[in-house]
């Protein structure tokens, strides 16, 4: 029979072993993913930007001291990476320096630092997990060979990702190339191509928000080998083509990539939108939002090296299109594109093409209609082809090339991409069985194709109600595909189903340059950040 002092000994070594199972904060921390582990833990945060009449010292203060809860709490234990979206933690009036990654430093607790960089530092640490977070940074000027002038103050401002690693240690930072306007806010003289290696053998590319829309910096990583992308955001979604979740899985599935996806959330402007996305595998875990959200959405990710790693997907719950009627949606520039409508008739197989210039799009289209009153609500459908440039609210340009099949909430095109409004009652008229979408688009470096769809309550569809094709065309005097995109199962509430490009090529049809160029308005707003020495949260 064991004595007393024998049973205390084993009471304190289970205790001991216990508390080495605890961090500072009285968690238990799961063992950290490894490279030979065919998955990781991430997490993802839409995180409120509702504006509220504090000072931007408050207002920082209160976000970072919720930043910092969020990565003490349980919820977060099992992720190896924690994401925060862009433009939610300070402003030009409370940034930080932020160490150069070549340097090592970890900043925790280092007065040359704001609390934005040292308390997520220590976090990072006491949380044994890698943390990316977007500020607001400060530099001094000039830097490096950058030779344009300086603000009076000797200080740039940039729009920045921060990674730090599991001991607090800045191991990356990337500052935004392509600005959505930003006033007062800088840029690089050549657009960062920054990445950084885990040790759960992930390498992370990262860029912020209207990155996403240019070859530069994003598609870029994708060509040097990065499988995995980290993504805050702000984004202001626009419909038929760019609502967030919609252009995330899109992005994510045409590159075969992981893309760990955090947005700000603010609907009554436009921004929401948070997920996990698994390359060709779609989206793990998707949220679009009709109110301002805080919250954490975890998930277990599978590398891109282990194509047949298990899969777990999330499903989030989805607003009603009258509750997502509070969510404000942009309307593209639809109004030169060539289109049709879809015939009002029942049980239907239709077979027709729509071209813009030479380029044409060729459907086939499986739908039933149901009859409905003439004083009722209903979608009407648009055939669609497009092959010219838009402007993205002036702050750049762009080409587009899409085929596509989009909503219009009555027979005026004005209301093509517009949706019911929050009290509205309406039918779903048209039951889509099967879509087939094929064009050629040309396969180049300077072309980016992709899927894309979203149902009414503006969220994408599962890959699995879909199949997409790319086959290389022959005959042609330059290489081109042929790509085909079908929709498989039955649905009545589709808003957009198409095929959709960037061009990354100057156009001169209308004597205007296209190739991602920043327009005159971002021109002066880069001669303002010049002079600028400080901006409003």
């Amino acid at each position: 029979m064991m004595g007393t002092d024998g049973v205390r000994k084993n009471l304190f070594c289970i205790l001991m072993l216990l508390l080495c199972g605890f961090n500072g904060f009285g968690h238990w921390v799961k063992a950290a993913s490894s490279p030979s582990d065919p998955h990781y833990w991430a997490g993802v945060v839409e995180f409120s930007s509702a504006p509220t009449n504090e000072t931007a010292e408050a207002s920082t203060a209160r976000r970072l001291a919720e930043y910092l809860s969020i990565i003490a709490s349980s919820a977060a234990i099992d992720t190896d990476v924690l994401v925060f979206p862009e433009g939610t933690l300070n402003s030009h009036a409370t940034a930080s320096f932020v160490p150069n990654p070549a340097d090592k430093i970890a900043p925790c607790n280092n007065l040359q630092y704001e609390p934005v960089v040292r308390d997520v530092s220590c976090a990072a640490r006491n949380a044994k997990k890698y943390v990316l977070i977007n500020l607001t940074e400060k530099a001094r000027c000039p830097e490096g060979s950058d030779t344009r002038p300086c603000a009076p103050n000797g200080l740039y401002h940039f729009n920045t990702n921060v990674a730090f690693d599991r001991n607090g240690i800045v191991v990356s930072r990337y500052r935004k190339f392509n600005l959505f306007g930003e006033a007062g806010t800088n840029t690089t003289v050549y657009p960062e191509i920054v990445s950084f290696e885990t040790d759960f053998g992930v390498r992370f590319g990262h860029f912020i928000c209207f990155d996403l829309m240019f070859n530069e910096p994003a598609l870029e990583l994708v060509n040097v080998g990065i499988t995995d992308f980290i993504f805050p955001t702000m984004w202001f979604s626009e419909l038929p083509f760019l609502t967030a979740a919609q252009i995330q899985q899109g992005w994510a599935f045409s590159n075969n990539v992981n893309l760990l996806a955090a947005g700000a959330s603010f609907p009554p402007i436009g921004s929401t939108g948070t997920g996990i996305y698994s390359g060709r595998r779609g989206a793990i875990t998707t949220a679009m939002h009709h109110e301002a959200q805080t919250k954490l959405y975890v998930a277990r990710v599978p590398k891109i090296q282990f194509p047949d790693a298990t899969i777990t997907k999330i499903p989030q719950p989805t607003g009603t299109p009258s509750q997502m009627a509070k969510l404000f949606l942009k309307r593209d520039q639809i109004d030169k594109y060539v289109t049709k409508d879809l015939p009002w008739s029942s049980n239907t197989q239709l077979i027709d093409s729509v071209c813009y210039g030479s380029f044409c799009c060729n459907f086939t289209i499986n739908y039933t209609v149901k009859q409905v009153l003439a004083n009722q609500n209903y979608y009407r459908y648009k055939l669609a082809a497009y092959d010219a440039g838009r402007t993205f609210d002036g702050f750049a340009n762009g080409h587009i090339t899409t085929c596509a099949i989009f909503a219009c909430s009555s027979a005026n095109y004005t209301d093509c991409s517009q949706r019911f409004g929050e009290a509205a009652q309406y039918e779903e008229a048209v039951t889509f069985n099967a879509i087939t979408i094929v064009a050629k688009f040309p396969d180049r470096w300077d072309t980016f194709v992709l899927p894309n769809n979203v149902d009414t309550s503006i969220v994408p569809l599962d890959v699995s109600e879909t199949e997409y094709s790319v086959v290389p065309s022959t005959g042609d005097s330059k290489p081109h595909n042929i790509i085909t995109y079908k929709l498989i199962n039955p649905r009545s509430n589709l808003f957009t189903f198409a095929i959709w490009s960037r061009v990354f090529d100057p156009i001169s049809s209308d004597g205007v340059s296209l190739f991602g160029t920043v327009s005159p308005l971002v021109l002066i707003g880069a001669i303002w950040s010049v002079v600028a020495s400080s901006w409003r949260f």
